[in-house]
C-alpha cells in the first residue's frame, strides 16, 4: 500500500521535477530500464559528482514502476560506483571527471565499441553539417537562446571538471531543432540512445581529457555558433564538418594507439577492402 500511495497526489508531483531529465523508454525489463536511464544520465553527465538522484517514489513516478524495481536499478548502480547511498538523505552520484578512467582501466574498450563510435562520425559528418546549414538559415531568436544557453552549460561543465557529453549533445540537438526539420532532430536523437554507455565514456576520454582537448571541442563549436548566429549558412556548413572531421581524427588516434585498434577498420581502409 505504501508504493501505490508514492505514486499517487504528491508523488506524482514531486515527480514533475524528474520528467526530461531521463530516456524513459529504453528496452528491456522494468529494473533494466530504469538502470540504463539512470546510468545513462550520469555517464553523460545530467547529474554530476555529488548531485543527488530523485528520490525513489520520484523515479517511480517517472518511470511508470513500483519502488521494488527502482531499488533494483539503484542496487546495480551501486554495485557499479556510480552512486552512493545516505542513511536519511538518499541517493548521490559517485561519479565525475574520474569515473570514466577509472571504468576503462578496469574493462578495455572493444573493437566492436571502437568501430561503433567510428561510424557514428562518419554518418554525423554526412548529417550535421547540412543541419548546420539549414540552422544558420532559418534559426530564429528562440533558437538561438537554446544554441547558447547549451554552450554556456557545456563551458562552465568543463571549467568545473565534469562530464560534458550532456551538453555537447544539448548543443547539437539545438541545432537540429533550429533546423524545422525533424528527420535531423531524429538523427541527432538516434546516435546519442543507442545501446551501451560505454560510448559516452570513450567520449569523453578521447575527446575531452586531457581538459585541453574539451578546449579545442569549445573552440570549434564557438566557431559554429558564430556563423550561424550571423546567418553564414555555408561557413556553418563547413564549420561544423571540420567540427566532426576533428573528431573523427581524434578518434583514429585513439585507436591507433589502442591495443584493440587493429581489428577496427577504419573508413580508409573500408573503402580499399571493397575495390
Amino acid at each position: 500500500m505504501a508504493d501505490s500511495s508514492d505514486q499517487t497526489g504528491t508523488g506524482r508531483a514531486r515527480a514533475g521535477a524528474s520528467k526530461g531529465l531521463f530516456e524513459t523508454d529504453r528496452p528491456g525489463g522494468l529494473h533494466q530500464r530504469v538502470h540504463r536511464s539512470l546510468s545513462h544520465a550520469i555517464a553523460s553527465g545530467k547529474f554530476e559528482k555529488g548531485a543527488r538522484l530523485p528520490s525513489e517514489a520520484e523515479l517511480a513516478a517517472t518511470f511508470g514502476v513500483s519502488r521494488p524495481v527502482v531499488r533494483q536499478a539503484l542496487d546495480i548502480l551501486r554495485r557499479d560506483g556510480l552512486i552512493e547511498s545516505q542513511r536519511g538523505s538518499g541517493n548521490y552520484v559517485r561519479g565525475g571527471e574520474e569515473a570514466p578512467s577509472a571504468a576503462a582501466a578496469s574493462a578495455p574498450f572493444s573493437p566492436v565499441q571502437m568501430q561503433h563510435l567510428l561510424d557514428d562520425l562518419e554518418f554525423r559528418e554526412v548529417i550535421e553539417p547540412e543541419a548546420a546549414f539549414f540552422a544558420a538559415r532559418r534559426r530564429t531568436p528562440a533558437d538561438m537562446e537554446r544554441m547558447e544557453a547549451a554552450m554556456r552549460r557545456f563551458e562552465d561543465a568543463h571549467a568545473a571538471g565534469a562530464i560534458t557529453h550532456h551538453f555537447d549533445y544539448l548543443f547539437h540537438e539545438s541545432i537540429a531543432l533550429a533546423t524545422t526539420n525533424g528527420h535531423f532532430v531524429d538523427a541527432v536523437r538516434s546516435l546519442e540512445y543507442r545501446p551501451g554507455d560505454a560510448r559516452l565514456q570513450m567520449r569523453h576520454l578521447i575527446h575531452f581529457l586531457p581538459s585541453h582537448r574539451g578546449v579545442a571541442v569549445l573552440r570549434e563549436h564557438g566557431q559554429v555558433l558564430a556563423l550561424i548566429r550571423e546567418r553564414d549558412a555555408d561557413g556553418a556548413r563547413s564549420a561544423m564538418w571540420k567540427h566532426i572531421d576533428a573528431a573523427r581524427l581524434r578518434l583514429i588516434d585513439f585507436i591507433s594507439a589502442s591495443d584493440a585498434g587493429a581489428a577496427v577498420a577504419t573508413p580508409v581502409e573500408r573503402d580499399a577492402s571493397i575495390r
